[in-house]
């Protein structure tokens, strides 16, 4: 595993970290691709110590188009490859937020960001022998639905909407993005990693969240199939798929409609300004 690069965005808490100091551990070096915050900076320390391994901090607002353009460019010269890229920061909204770009926030996080740090790492990710684009998703998706013609938002906010919906959107985006990358050396798979104990309670009462992360899986666990999909030699060549854990699993009808996946590509690009080219 010497000499892999992997790029972790969201891995100051929960999975993310998890995730970083296991593949850290595994001889990946991490670039950390996060908030400019103190939490940020305690967290790089501890996946330091816990790994032993190298990691790098970058710091990111992935709730910015122009932050994701920024920060890529930076990484793009500095470093000859990316092997690995987990698209694994999250957000869950109570309330109506609008970002930079003039997004819904669990929309703009959630899925204009896993694209365009996608799209935008894709020159450095050919440049690996055999690289590897992890999205995290949901079993939520299925209850997602996509609005082509309202921009992918809802007319009236409702946090569990908006975040099935951009949950179905990250499904869509893996087979799209795996079905342009099919000729190329580079994977695209999803994956739900269970219902986890994360930050993604953050917005909820303190008493509220504890009770919650009682109830359910510690990070430890979830973050055991972004590691799986990252470093298992069974996967390679395999793109295109969900994971449920780490099993594959077949998606819903909801996701499978071949002729919206390349509407919503093309929207997606027109709304963010950002275009893949060969």
């Amino acid at each position: 595993m010497n000499n892999k690069i992997c790029l972790i965005t969201g891995c100051n808490s929960g999975i993310g970290k998890v995730t970083a100091i296991e593949l850290a551990k595994k001889g990946y070096e991490i670039i950390m691709l996060v908030r400019d915050s103190e939490k940020s900076r305690i967290a790089f320390e501890e996946i330091k110590s816990a790994s032993g391994g190298k990691v790098i901090l970058k710091y990111v607002d992935l709730a910015s188009l122009d932050s994701i353009k920024k920060t890529s460019e930076e990484i793009k010269s500095q470093y000859d490859k990316i092997d690995i890229l987990i698209n694994n920061a999250g957000l869950f909204k109570r309330s109506s937020e609008t970002s930079d770009d003039s997004f819904e926030m669990t929309l703009a996080v959630n899925y204009f960001a896993t694209y365009a740090l996608s799209i935008l790492m894709i020159p450095l990710l050919k440049k690996s022998k055999k690289a590897r684009v992890i999205n995290l998703t949901s079993e939520l998706y299925k209850r997602g639905k996509v609005n082509l013609e309202n921009d992918f938002g809802i007319e009236k906010f409702d946090g569990n909407k908006a975040y099935a919906n951009s949950k179905l959107l990250v499904v869509y985006f893996t087979k799209e993005l795996s079905k342009r990358l099919e000729s190329k050396n580079i994977s695209v798979n999803c994956v739900h990693p269970g219902v986890i104990g994360t930050d993604v309670f953050r917005e909820y009462p303190k008493w509220f969240a504890k009770f919650m992360n009682l109830l359910i899986s510690k990070p430890a666990e979830g973050a055991k199939p972004s590691i799986y999909l990252a470093s298992s030699e069974e996967l390679d060549n395999l793109t295109g798929k969900y994971f449920y854990k780490t099993k594959q699993k077949d998606t819903d009808k909801i996701a499978n409609d071949l002729g919206l996946s390349e509407k919503i590509w093309i929207k997606t690009e027109k709304l963010t300004g950002i275009k893949y080219a060969e």
